[in-house]
């Protein structure tokens, strides 16, 4: 089986960015809508003055009844984009979140641009949706006097307008189906953070509470201790060693503490077995008074 590489690559693109593929689609039929030749296709049908008037009225009628089908379904994305909004709000928490979980730089960075992608998304379905509403609002009408009249020439006058507002309700379909397609990726990228932040598993966590062995012993640290950037963790360890081997410890789990004065900081710790846990660190310059 053969893949067509161009052809996925442009399903891709439409997906990605419907708003382009949109505003191309919809440029030919524009010309075509706004064009000063007639768009009946009477000339091209056969005993005409058999067809009844009718017929091309309601054909004519349906395109009024289509366009405010679409004016709905823009309301519609409108009343989405205010609630999609709402979680876009949210979503610096979100940021958040993913910033404590995750020590990677590059899954901060990819998870800011996908927060950036959903409110882009989220704009340019709002402005397509506004746009259907009152820019691409044009219609073309037959002429009152017209409308009385039943012969050959009206009957084009009605045909001419009637083709001409099926192009302009395919311009309402496109635009409104972008902004559909923007909304959707939106939510796509909303979901991607979610679950960036519901992995069951805190890297951070695990880089800062890996067990070290020291002098026969593990050193382990609590989750919410910050180190300072470039913090020489090893030079730590030697220190919460040595405070332990110069006291006579029972190793049941009771709490330590000592202040470090050469370091500047104040230390807590357990020790169970050969195990011990660093439970609090605070430098002198991070201690506030309560």
């Amino acid at each position: 089986m053969k893949f067509d590489m161009k052809k996925i690559l442009s399903i891709v693109s439409k997906q990605i960015f419907p708003s382009l593929d949109c505003s191309k689609a919809n440029k030919s039929l524009k010309k075509k809508a706004e064009s000063n030749e007639s768009q009946s296709n009477i000339s091209f049908k056969g005993n005409v003055d058999k067809i009844p008037i009718e017929s091309f009225r309601k054909k004519y009628s349906d395109t009024f009844e289509t366009k405010d089908k679409f004016e709905d379904k823009a309301k519609t994305n409108v009343i989405g984009i205010t609630i999609a909004i709402t979680l876009i709000m949210g979503a610096s928490n979100m940021i958040t979140s993913i910033v404590n979980k995750y020590t990677s730089d590059f899954m901060h960075w990819i998870s800011y641009f996908i927060m950036i992608a959903a409110a882009l998304y989220l704009l340019s379905a709002g402005i397509q949706a506004i746009k259907v509403l009152f820019t691409e609002n044009t219609m073309y009408f037959v002429e009152v006097l017209d409308m009385y009249e039943d012969n050959e020439e009206t009957k084009e006058k009605y045909d001419d307008c009637a083709n001409r507002n099926i192009d302009r309700n395919i311009i309402r379909n496109n635009i409104v189906f972008s902004s559909y397609i923007c909304i959707r990726n939106a939510l796509i990228c909303m979901v991607l953070l979610l679950i960036f932040i519901a992995i069951p598993v805190n890297f951070k966590e695990d880089k800062i509470q890996r067990n070290i062995e020291v002098n026969n012993s593990y050193i382990s640290y609590n989750s919410d201790i910050a180190f300072p950037e470039g913090y020489d963790v090893l030079k730590l360890n030697k220190i919460v060693m040595q405070d332990k081997e110069s006291r006579e410890l029972l190793e049941n789990g009771d709490l330590y503490s000592f202040v470090n004065a050469t370091e500047k900081m104040f230390i807590q710790y357990r020790c169970f077995g050969s195990n011990i846990i660093v439970e609090k660190l605070c430098f002198f310059e991070n201690i506030q008074e309560e």
